[in-house]
């Protein structure tokens, strides 16, 4: 059995997938795997191999040599300029962990006694963290066009865009995931049902998955992505609003009127297109001037302005719907540089210093009563207490009340 076949019959029989994980190990195989070991027997697959497939993919956007047969293997199935693009090194571990999945398959089938990509060494493929649009970010982004992978806005800019946008159609929703961090598929699949307007609350229990330009609907993205979102009353008062703009709607259009449900809805209540969505945000983002991020970096900006508000990371990362707390913390927290100035003062605030002219007070330190006594009279001093503070210097444990029952007999 040749490595193309075994992809073929591997992937036929995965039929639990979800539409958009299908559609990513098909790209995989027919553009990577199968051009790059397809023609391999499954029983002589190796690590080198594989190496020299990976190598290929992250000479893709090169001039080949002529002698690159990895790489022309590769060129070959490419009718998509897009698709001859460097790749990252992200990118080559996504590629990676398809190969993976159908080679554990095979061990498990007893087709192979080892799977050969095991310990094909990678690069890190590090999650790109965001970086906020300081002021300096912003006048290199306008000196030179340079932009982070990954960029939010300030809560200034992120103002600025929902005051051009007031008067768009999708308003509200620009406005929801800005402000409670929904994904472009959990807002346009968003129903009426999921949202309770007296509680607050919306709850996000299907998507919309974009495939081409084709929409399917489906699950969240993980189990944690089911979540329900309280809702500030900014937000309740936009999305009432908007319920009664499309009520109006409703009836004027009468029976050519499309009853899909959904919240976010174009005028005759037919499902907006995903795209149509972001191609509206980035109009809305040139015509405000605003230093350039993706409709998604929308979702980032809503993570880091609840982070610099005081938000808990726990809950953060609950209203985003991640699968855990440790990707929230990797991908935010050193976004906003107020975040961690505020933390330092916090900490800072937490230590009690006594007034001299050496040591000035810790921030947020209160003198006590006795201390400014001190102060005014040198030679005052306070009254005994009536429980002894401990026992005598040198003694590790001071007081002897919290000794073990032990020691106190022995004493």
């Amino acid at each position: 059995m040749r490595v193309g076949d075994y992809l073929d019959q591997w992937l036929a029989g995965k039929g639990s997938l979800r539409a958009s994980t299908r559609r990513s190990y098909t790209e995989h195989v027919h553009l990577y795997l199968r051009p790059g070991l397809g023609h391999l027997r499954l029983l002589d697959l190796r690590a080198p191999h594989v190496e020299r497939l990976y190598s290929a993919m992250r000479r893709l956007g090169t001039d080949p040599e002529r002698d690159d047969l990895e790489l022309q293997r590769l060129l070959e199935v490419r009718t998509d300029p897009d698709h001859a693009r460097p790749l990252s090194d992200a990118r080559v571990r996504r590629v990676h962990a398809t190969l993976m999945s159908a080679l554990n398959s095979a061990v498990r089938r007893r087709l192979l006694v080892a799977n050969p990509a095991a310990h094909v060494e990678l690069a890190s493929g590090r999650r790109p963290r965001a970086v906020v649009w300081t002021a300096d970010r912003v006048a290199e982004w306008q000196r030179t066009g340079w932009r982070p992978t990954v960029a939010v806005w300030t809560a200034e800019q992120a103002g600025a865009f929902l005051d051009e946008a007031q008067h768009e159609r999708l308003y509200p929703l620009f406005h929801l995931v800005a402000f409670r961090g929904l994904r472009r598929g959990e807002a346009v699949g968003l129903r009426w049902q999921d949202i309770d307007l007296e509680a607050a609350a919306l709850r996000v229990s299907q998507q919309v998955v974009q495939l081409g330009w084709a929409t399917q609907v489906g699950e969240p993205k993980t189990d944690s992505g089911s979540r329900t979102v309280p809702l500030d009353s900014f937000t309740t008062d936009t999305l009432r609003r908007w319920r009664h703009q499309q009520d109006r709607e409703r009836h004027s259009w009468g029976p050519a009127w499309q009853e899909t449900g959904l919240v976010f809805t174009r005028e005759d209540g037919a499902q907006v297109h995903p795209d149509l969505v972001t191609d509206s945000f980035q109009r809305i983002v040139r015509r405000a001037e605003l230093p350039p991020i993706r409709l998604h970096d929308l979702r980032h900006t809503a993570a880091s302005l609840a982070l610099q508000a005081g938000v808990p990371l726990k809950v953060v990362s609950e209203q985003l719907g991640h699968s855990s707390v440790s990707i929230t913390a990797d991908t935010y927290t050193s976004v906003l540089p107020a975040v961690a100035h505020a933390a330092a003062e916090a900490v800072a605030g937490l230590v009690p210093r006594r007034a001299s002219s050496t040591a000035p007070l810790a921030v947020g330190y209160q003198s006590s009563p006795q201390e400014a006594q001190m102060k005014v009279d040198p030679t005052a001093r306070t009254a005994s207490p009536q429980v002894s503070r401990g026992g005598p210097r040198g003694d590790r444990t001071h007081n002897p009340r919290i000794k073990s029952p032990l020691l106190c007999r022995l004493s």
